[in-house]
């Protein structure tokens, strides 16, 4: 399940953010007995670089630098498949705009940076999603001179699938996706919309043959339960002496 602190609503201009990935704790399992995964955006004085950790239960890796690069890195996730492999998505930002970057463990070496293959002004605010079929969804909100999007591509074997919009079209601003299986075990994806009068949370639901629904708004109480249990887990993480402490970053527990 996907968390992110009550002080950072939205995230879309902001610098810091927090991020949880966390595992049902229903079995009794204590945490230190998980593994954890940590990518967090630091700055090294001229810009702010990615960097990750991993803790297995014993201790903290020293960090390892992700990116050495032109751009400011902000926004960074961590997917994880059932195979083991590691992917780490971010926003690169450079004066002449906005776009997705990841990068792939390769044994105990990170891959060199690829800039993620889109003909868009603005791309910013990934999530992604190691699905149980081996692929990776990744959505963000992205514009090509107008409001916000949310778009939705999926990596199977060697390619990207062509991006698309997830909604109907419209003029308005749709920001901070955020994807994840939910207690149905469909994957789902949920973003802040601007609708009538104001901004509401909506999601989508992915179906094997039948593709994304229509967006539908998330009830009021069903935000509260979420937000009911993330707040019971968030008491339970221990991050590390190493990170920043006005860094942002991104927590997977598995």
């Amino acid at each position: 399940m996907q968390k992110k602190s009550n002080q950072h609503v939205v995230q879309i201009l902001i610098l810091f953010s927090f991020f949880l990935m966390l595992p049902s704790l229903s079995s009794g399992k204590n945490l230190t007995t998980l593994q954890q995964d940590l990518v967090w955006s630091q700055s090294d004085g001229l810009r702010h670089e990615i960097f990750t950790s991993t803790y297995t239960g014993d201790e903290w890796a020293s960090p390892v630098k992700v990116t050495d690069n032109n751009a400011n890195n902000l926004h960074p996730v961590i997917a994880i498949g059932d195979n083991g492999s590691k992917w780490i998505f971010w926003s690169a930002v450079r004066p002449n705009g906005i776009s997705i970057e990841y990068a792939v463990l390769n044994g105990d070496e990170w891959s060199e940076p690829t800039k993620l293959p889109l003909e868009q002004n603005s791309s910013i605010t990934p999530s992604a999603l190691a699905d149980k079929q081996g692929g990776i969804w990744l959505v963000w909100a992205g514009n090509d001179g107008g409001n916000d999007d949310i778009y939705v591509s999926h990596y199977q074997k060697t390619e990207w699938s062509d991006p698309h919009v997830l909604h109907a079209p419209n003029e308005v601003p749709d920001i901070t996706p955020e994807i994840t299986y939910n207690k149905e075990d469909k994957i789902e994806v949920t973003w802040i919309g601007f609708r009538g009068k104001g901004y509401v949370r909506l999601a989508s639901v992915y179906t094997e043959g039948k593709g994304w629904s229509a967006e539908q708004e998330k009830l009021v109480e069903q935000e509260v339960e979420e937000e009911k249990v993330n707040n019971e887990e968030e008491q339970e993480v221990e991050l590390p002496k190493f990170l920043p402490s006005d860094s942002q970053f991104f927590l997977k527990i598995y």
